[in-house]
């Protein structure tokens, strides 16, 4: 569920087991990477793996709560004490695969990437709604790097991104397109009215431009999203997420299709791409370079030459 005050979307996650205390924990389960910004190509180390270590900036305003902190490709998740570990984790894995998508040892868009580390882009982790480390970090934080946060109830590492269960992939989804993707190609996609091919294509798949909910969509609309407290530029992040975890092929399951059917409907890759020609087209020019492969939440460039 998205909360859209001053443009923050909420990230959501769930999970397993952790260890609270100081002691760093180091992700021994599968192969993964990380790498600093080194100003020039991304390469990934497979050498390297996702390490949960004390939370590195207790100072800065509105971090003082998380307790945990791990390094993905030059940016960073945190969490408060009581996500579990395997949760943490989970999320750098789908940061990671998000970022190298074909898990190739090389980051996809250095241009995205460069964006996302000017940002601080970031993925902080609750416990749950109104925690007291949400609490401060909504009062306090003052940085550029968070369209969303994820909560320990709505995480599920055994079933990546799956509807209902796990809202890793979307949440974290919306942070790299609203803090990356639409800062560095506005054109393709601003989250105004008419301001670039990506509203213009929800225009026509909510059946017209409402700037607001209209209460009732048109009959010929195959987006319809049904909060009401969704703003059109909500509606606009919402949609992109939509449109490419249908083209990942994560909701085509009869269950899933007609458990969103209320808010979306071509819910395969194929519907997709004859229903909504333009928005496919859009998350499919290469030169935008959004990930297509579905994260399985296990970054392994290693296995990966």
């Amino acid at each position: 569920m998205l909360k859209w005050s001053s443009l923050i979307v909420f990230l959501i996650m769930v999970g397993c087991s952790s260890s609270d205390s100081g002691e760093s924990n180091e992700d021994t389960s599968d192969p993964t990477g990380s790498v600093p910004d080194n100003g020039g190509t991304n390469p990934t180390d497979s050498t390297l793996t996702f390490t949960i270590e004390e939370n590195p900036d207790p100072s800065v305003s509105g971090m003082a709560e998380f307790t945990k902190y791990v390094s993905v490709l030059g940016l960073s998740v945190y969490a408060e004490a009581g996500v579990e570990d395997a949760y943490v984790l989970h999320a750098a894995h789908v940061l990671a695969e998000l970022l190298d998508n074909d898990e190739d040892g090389n980051i996809d868009d250095e241009v995205l990437i460069t964006e996302l580390r000017n940002r601080q882009a970031l993925v902080p982790m609750f416990n749950r709604e109104g925690s007291a480390a949400e609490n401060d970090f909504f009062e306090n934080y003052r940085g550029e790097g968070v369209s969303a946060v994820l909560y320990g109830t709505e995480i599920d590492p055994s079933q990546p991104g799956r509807f209902g269960a796990d809202a890793t992939i979307e949440e974290i989804m919306h942070t790299i397109n609203h803090v990356g993707h639409r800062e560095i190609y506005p054109d393709a996609f601003e989250l105004e009215p008419d301001s670039s091919l990506l509203t213009a294509a929800m225009d026509v798949a909510r059946g017209g431009q409402f700037v607001y909910h209209p209460g009732t969509y048109p009959d010929d609309a195959w987006y319809h999203y049904d909060d009401t407290t969704c703003d059109y530029r909500c509606m606009a992040i919402e949609y992109l997420y939509w449109a490419q975890v249908t083209n990942m092929g994560i909701l085509n399951d009869p269950q899933t299709c007609q458990g969103i059917a209320n808010e979306w409907e071509p819910c395969s890759p194929e519907l997709l791409e004859s229903m909504d020609t333009l928005v496919h087209a859009l998350i499919t020019d290469p030169q935008y370079k959004l990930p297509q492969l579905a994260p399985d939440g296990s970054y392994g460039p290693a296995a990966n030459p």
